[in-house]
């Protein structure tokens, strides 16, 4: 029988990791570069399938895939170049061990590489208050070392302050160009907002809520010295464009109605390189795939039309996808992304209560969030104070069950009189509606 070409597979993987490792003192990566090579040329319906299957291990998975395809090639030129040498020894073993540790070396020499930040592109928090926060629920905003990350980007682009320069260009051909050091002098100001993923589903957590530091693009640009077009001039496209290559457009009356916002801090403090340092760009209501792009680094008025933005090239509709309204059951630990949503009836009392988050930006915020046992009728959730219509909302119900196993399912009521659905639409092509259902199990006494 002929032996397996493991010394070849080894003489691959020490390969790889070594180009790994030289490459990433440079800041590249030729797995992650494999990786949104397969991101750009997947169709939607397998990307989508993807997210949903894998959740926040998607980048992972594709890195392991990468390099199981670069393993796969050496060892088949290999064989075929030297057949009949491919047996097991110490020096295969040699080599196979020291591919393992390049790989894990440049992956701790990218991990490291962290931009120049600025202090002054932040403002410290004010405290902000919903009055529940004696409540037993989830906290009124989401920590930033908890905050989802999404891009089509491997690993976030490292961008330094000092080096980062926004290009502005208004209508009529006038351009401004902007540094760090001009942005962090501009009147920055605090807004509370919810940022959510294009792709988050009933009981996911792919969004969040934070104090963000910024200002409204129309303000940037009389700033900066350039003419602001009319509210409703309905002839342009506000055309932004990214570190990492994307680029979206927005129709001008959509970046003042919704209050497009150049971020440039969350929490009080400068953005993370994984949140879009030095600045990006927040639109409440629509998801970051239309809201803008992070590490921006221009802003272009153009022809409405005349640009194709990078989602709508890949199939997605034109017109923005705005944020669905809906509400989370929070309380009984049913929130998170595959593979770790649960798969079994949760344990409750039968007097517990039961907590969590509702969300409408696209609507006028939330007006009212409402609770169901079973089939039973829908029963108004008492609402802690509104942040605002950018804003979650947190709620919370008194649960009164006999035992056995129940369904719990909640949904959210907006401040413009939109009642959510519960249809269970994907998140293609307009984001998902679903209620959250929940399982609970009450114990006989």
């Amino acid at each position: 029988m002929r032996p397996l070409p493991l010394a070849h597979a080894a003489r691959s993987l020490a390969a790889v990791g070594l180009v790994e490792l030289a490459l990433a003192a440079r800041g590249r990566s030729v797995l992650d570069d494999l990786g949104e090579v397969v991101i750009d040329h997947s169709p939607l319906p397998l990307v989508e399938l993807g997210v949903q299957l894998m959740g926040t291990t998607d980048k992972p998975l594709l890195r392991l895939q990468s390099l199981a395809a670069l393993v796969a090639s050496g060892t088949v030129l290999g064989a075929r170049a030297a057949p009949g040498h491919g047996r097991v020894s110490r020096r295969t073993t040699t080599l196979g061990v020291a591919g393992v540790a390049a790989l894990a070396a440049a992956r701790v020499v990218l991990a490291r590489q962290q931009p120049q930040v600025r202090a002054e592109l932040a403002r410290p928090s004010a405290a902000v208050s919903d009055g529940a926060d004696a409540w037993d629920a989830s906290p009124m905003v989401t920590p930033v070392e908890d905050f989802y990350v999404t891009d089509v980007t491997m690993r976030a682009p490292v961008v330094d302050a000092a080096a980062w320069r926004l290009e502005v260009e208004a209508a009529d051909g006038a351009r401004a160009v902007v540094d760090a050091d001009r942005l962090a002098g501009l009147d920055l100001q605090e807004r509370q907002a919810l940022l959510a993923c294009v792709h988050n589903r009933p009981g996911w957590d792919r969004l969040g809520q934070q104090s963000w530091t910024g200002l409204p693009l129309p303000d940037l640009l009389a700033a900066l010295g350039l003419p602001v077009p009319d509210a409703e001039d309905e002839s342009l496209d506000l055309v932004m464009e990214g570190a990492d290559g994307l680029v979206m457009t927005l129709p001008w009356p959509e970046v003042v109605v919704r209050r497009s916002w150049l971020v440039t801090g969350m929490g009080g403090r400068p953005l993370t390189a994984s949140h879009g340092h030095p600045a990006r760009v927040l639109t409440a209501g629509l998801p970051g795939q239309y809201g803008g792009p992070k590490w921006v680094t221009a802003l272009r008025l153009r022809p409405a039309g005349s640009v194709t933005a990078s989602w709508v090239a890949r199939g997605w509709p034109r017109g923005p996808v705005v944020v669905p309204l809906m509400a989370r059951i929070d309380s009984l630990g049913t929130v998170g992304m595959p593979p770790r949503l649960p798969l079994r009836a949760v344990r409750v009392g039968s007097r517990d209560g039961v907590s969590g988050v509702a969300w409408a930006p696209a609507h006028g915020g939330v007006a009212g969030v409402d609770l169901r046992v079973d089939d039973g009728p829908w029963v108004a959730a008492e609402l802690a104070g509104d942040l605002g219509p950018d804003s979650w909302r947190r709620w919370r119900a008194p649960l009164d069950l006999p035992p056995g196993t129940h369904e719990l399912a909640v949904r959210c009521r907006a401040g413009d009189g939109t009642v959510q659905a519960g249809t269970g639409r994907p998140p293609y092509p307009s984001g998902a509606d679903g209620f959250h259902r929940v399982q609970v199990k009450v114990a006989r006494a």
